[in-house]
Order: structure tokens, then sequence, then C-alpha cells
């Protein structure tokens, strides 16, 4: 078998896994994540059990097009817009308000999700098949380093989940970069892969409200 069908192959086993409710390690763009169906909330509350993670710290997601943002943030500020159109796909994750009832484990107190739609990669085409969304974490415990390749992953992490897909070694270095536009301009919340005169160059340096 070719490494394109196996890999096809894997991605098929594992969203079946993801629709019905389980957890599973996927190489992202920039590291290996955790990923369930953000609908199902036993599969989410399991990923917070797994990474031991805080639950006033929300999930991210991935979608795997602009197209199924749209379909639940029917309206889109402007500066929200652009750079949806210029970065994605890419590593930026917007805090999007949304109409649909996400749960707080994936909003926290503002009832925002944060959403990116990546590159091609295994997390994007598992997005497709399952319904257009994942979670998308880190598959580390928290506090420890996000991991380019599964040999990186704690033992306990990688025996809690219900299917390990191995695809080789990540790009790695830095991880989405967050944003926050709000009434008055964008908001940096997290600088990653995107850099912030990156951002600048494409809404301007008045648009730029505040970083942190």
């Amino acid at each position: 078998m070719s490494a394109a069908l196996e890999n096809s192959f894997i991605i098929d086993r594992a969203a079946r896994i993801v629709r019905s409710g389980g957890v599973v390690i996927v190489r992202t763009e920039t590291f290996y994540a955790l990923a369930a169906d953000p609908f199902q909330i036993e599969g989410v509350k399991r990923i917070f059990q797994i990474k031991r993670r805080s639950e006033e710290k929300p999930l991210p997601l991935i979608a795997a097009h602009k197209a199924s943002v749209e379909k639940i943030a029917p309206v889109i500020p402007a500066i929200s817009r652009k750079i949806m159109d210029h970065f994605w796909p890419g590593s930026l994750t917007i805090l999007m308000e949304v109409v649909l009832p996400f749960s707080k484990l994936l909003t926290g107190p503002t009832g925002k999700i944060g959403v990116r739609v990546p590159p091609d990669s295994p997390a994007k085409v598992l997005a497709e098949q399952v319904g257009g969304w994942i979670t998308a974490t880190s598959a580390n415990l928290s506090g420890d380093p996000s991991p380019d390749r599964i040999s990186c992953i704690n033992r306990e992490v990688l025996e809690a989940v219900d299917i390990v897909m191995d695809m080789g070694t990540t790009p790695g270095g830095k991880p989405s970069t967050v944003v926050e536009p709000l009434e008055d301009g964008l908001r940096i919340v997290r600088e990653g892969g995107i850099s912030r005169t990156t951002i600048i160059e494409v809404i301007g340096p008045a648009s730029l409200i505040k970083s942190s």
C-alpha cells in the first residue's frame, strides 16, 4: 500500500472514531493535536482530562473551510473578513461570535470560539470528513512543549486516545497566532507563526488597538 493510500485509510478510520464521539491524535500544519467532534461533549471533556487542562481554558477549533465558519457566523465584521480572506487557509486563529450554542468548554465566558482554517494537512482533511469541525489543541499534557512528532508525546496521552495517526514530523515552529476582532480594531492575543508586523501590513497600524 502506498503512503498516500495508507494515510487515507488511517484518516477514514479516525473520522469514524471522531464521529462516534472519540478522541484521536492528528497531524496539523504545526504540531500534533488532540481532535474530537466539538459538538459531542463527551469527547471534548475527555480532551480536558487527557491533557489535565483547566476547563477555564477553552479549546481552539479547526474548520475545514471558510464556508464552515460563515454558516455559524452569518454576520462577520469587516476586519474579520479582511484577515480571513488574507490569512486563511493559514495559522491564524480568530476569536469569533457565533450563533450555534457551543459548549462553554469551547467558548469560555466570552461566548466566542477560537477557530482557524489551516493549510492542507491531515487535520484539515479530518475536519472535512467529520462535518467541517474538529478540536485542535496540542497533544500534550498542559504545560509541556507542543509535539512535532509522535515520539515526543507523553505516553499517558498516547494511551488515553482512541487512535494515534503517525504521519511523520510536523513543521513545528510557532503555534497559530490568535487575534480578537473588536469594535474599534484588532487585538493580538498571542503572537505565533503569523507575526504582528505581517498582520499590521494587512489591517494597517491604526486598526491594531493593543496586544498581549
